[in-house]
């Protein structure tokens, strides 16, 4: 018995439905999510995703030029002062991530003075 090749017309896109869905999901949560993209340069929020990192929290701050501040609301969490061109990769690179939240909505914070 003979087969004809499915022609382009009748043919399902395969994969393209679940990468549409997954696009429009993207576009629905961005704006959201763009509320703790972490400012170019000033206060951000230094969290460990994973117990091992929070042990190089400050290190990782110091060693990207930042200025480590205040400890954070989150676990193992801390206020870090710099740029995030500096900050962002270095957080990455040791399972960390930045996050924008004013200190005002998590407490009372005062940067520790470097001396």
């Amino acid at each position: 018995m003979h087969q004809h090749p499915a022609s382009p017309a009748t043919a399902k896109p395969r994969g393209r439905l679940p990468l549409a869905l997954a696009w429009q999901a993207l576009l629905l949560l961005a704006p959201g999510l763009l509320i703790f993209a972490p400012p170019v340069n000033g206060t951000m929020l230094l969290v460990p995703l994973y117990p091992a990192s929070a042990a190089t929290v400050e290190d990782a701050a110091l060693a990207a030029g930042g200025t480590p501040g205040a400890v954070g609301p989150l676990p193992r969490s801390r206020f870090v002062e710099g740029d995030r061109a500096r900050l962002l990769p270095a957080a990455l690179r040791r399972g960390m991530i930045l996050v924008s939240v004013s200190p005002r909505i998590c407490g009372e914070f005062q940067m520790e003075t470097q001396q």
